[in-house]
């Protein structure tokens, strides 16, 4: 049997998946997180709507890697391009994810810090890297679900961080900052971390909601009534 955790930030992006009961399983406790347990063939998923954020994220995460053993940890759900190349419709899977807030300050400037490790206090070459990998065989599986479905699937890194990135100024600066990142978030980070420390294979896959070339915030809150999300036919596919 394979055990698969799924989380989502809103309920958006989880009101188009198939068989999905109105009324959740359960609710995690003590946050009243929605939770759906669904069963099919040889897989278990778990669908969790954890809240936005990075601090939901960690928390709802957490007490699921303390209480239960999964195969893998999925991140679905919706999030901002910061390479012109992508789409609204378009997914972008992170092959690896940056938290791009973590920095440490002083009067020479800004240093990129590793997501939650030491740095000031090691020297530069026992410093953790930037990057946090995602695995890469569940990535191959989540882009075949999307293989005959609209839209271009992207492969790479992903931005994260407690910024709601909702500006092309600040998109571009990004893009500048870290050259070769398509998508922002506010999830992955998290996920990514908690993850890797407890050593359970992890991916991240999010649908382009706004873009580069417009007012991403209007993007965004139009996006959020459109049919183009991918979280459905992921979570549709591991369930066929």
């Amino acid at each position: 049997m394979t055990r698969i955790l799924i989380l989502t930030a809103m309920k958006e992006e989880l009101k188009d998946v198939a068989g999905l009961p109105a009324t959740p399983t359960t609710s995690l406790a003590p946050f009243a997180v929605p939770v759906w347990k669904l069963q099919r063939n040889e897989a278990e998923i778990l669908i969790a709507q954890t809240g936005i954020g990075p601090i939901n994220a960690s928390s709802v995460l957490t007490s699921f890697l303390s209480n239960h053993k999964f195969d893998v940890v999925l991140l679905l759900g919706l999030g901002g391009a910061v390479d012109p190349a992508l789409k609204l419709g378009d997914v972008c899977i992170a092959t690896d994810v940056i938290q791009h807030d973590a920095v440490c300050s002083s009067d020479h400037g800004l240093e990129y810090m590793a997501s939650g490790e030491l740095h000031l206090s090691l020297p530069k070459e026992k410093r953790k890297p930037l990057k946090i990998k995602a695995s890469t065989h569940w990535n191959q599986k989540i882009d075949s679900l999307l293989k005959n479905q609209p839209g271009t699937v992207h492969h790479g890194i992903v931005l994260s961080g407690s910024e709601f990135v909702g500006g092309t100024v600040r998109k571009n600066l990004l893009k500048r900052t870290f050259a070769d990142a398509l998508l922002v978030d506010m999830e992955a980070c998290s996920v990514a971390y908690l993850c890797e420390k407890a050593q359970v294979p992890f991916v991240i896959a999010k649908t382009v909601a706004d873009t580069t070339h417009s007012s991403p915030t209007e993007e965004y809150v139009n996006f959020l009534t459109s049919s183009q999300k991918k979280t459905a036919d992921i979570i549709d596919g591991l369930l066929a």
